[in-house]
């Protein structure tokens, strides 16, 4: 039997009403009852994910910033983390305000943006529910505080064709260094190219004593690539990119129908 299974949140374990559904929850529970070890892995921040294990009173280790951060269940007690190297974060966030670009900056559990009244920040605040502050230039406050070493991630968000053209100008000149990568069509998620979904999955499931045989992973975005792959069996969401289904060993239903449950029915069947 398979001993750990990774959840991606949006778009994945999550409906369209950003809700864990009462069928998700019966058959978690279940799951749980059964030994088997039930990890959040998202591009959020941890206090974002807090919600939702209490929801599921999970107590096991949780991924944010796409493996970015490896924190206990109450998004408190960092265990492991990969911030970006200070001069790429000065030449990208340089570039995001000349380029009128709108960029939340995450450190940590804190988030910073320019400007709270921006259209485009609309779209991002019903994904976390961290306390947001609003610095107006963001490379002036950074400088100030003497943040530039603590960035765990930037997420651009705005319309897709100029973030698309951002995310080619980062994988030219810092392909090495950064991953860049769409978790929804208008979210552009940038962090250090160490981090990733599957290696943050790989350090817990050694920490478990496990390895990825024991692992199933379920995800529908491109920064669910790499756990998906790590796993022992790697699922794709029906509403996931069609370069994940191409990747997963299984294509499951929908987040809208409780696509997480019936996956699990198939894998973990009594």
């Amino acid at each position: 039997m398979y001993k750990i299974l990774a959840l991606d949140l949006d778009g994945t374990l999550l409906n369209e009403k950003h809700k864990i559904s009462d069928r998700n929850k019966e058959t978690l529970t279940r799951l749980k009852e059964k030994g088997v070890k039930i990890i959040l892995a998202s591009g959020r921040e941890p206090t974002s994910i807090l919600p939702y294990s209490r929801e599921l009173d999970l107590e096991e280790l949780v991924i944010g910033f796409n493996g970015g951060i490896i924190s206990d269940s109450t998004g408190e007690k960092i265990i492991y983390e990969e911030n970006i190297d200070e001069k790429i974060a000065k030449d990208l966030v340089r570039t995001c305000e000349e380029k009128d670009i709108f960029n939340i900056i995450f450190v940590r559990n804190n988030l910073y943006v320019s400007d709270k009244n921006d259209i485009r920040f609309k779209k991002f605040k019903k994904y976390s529910t961290s306390k947001i502050e609003e610095v107006g230039s963001i490379y002036k406050f950074i400088e100030d505080n003497d943040l530039w070493n603590s960035i765990g991630k930037m997420l651009q968000c705005g319309e897709n064709k100029p973030l698309s053209i951002l995310q080619k100008e980062i994988e030219d000149k810092y392909s090495e260094e950064l991953s860049a990568q769409f978790s929804l069509p208008y979210f552009l998620e940038v962090y250090n190219s160490k981090a990733s979904k599957g290696n943050a999955l790989d350090k817990i499931a050694e920490n478990y004593n496990l390895s990825r045989k024991d692992v199933v992973a379920i995800g529908d975005g491109e920064n669910d690539l790499s756990m998906i792959k790590y796993a022992q069996v790697g699922i794709a969401m029906e509403n996931a990119l069609d370069q994940v289904k191409m990747q997963s060993d299984f294509i499951t239903l929908s987040n809208k129908e409780d696509g997480v449950s019936y996956a699990i029915d198939k894998y973990w069947r009594d």
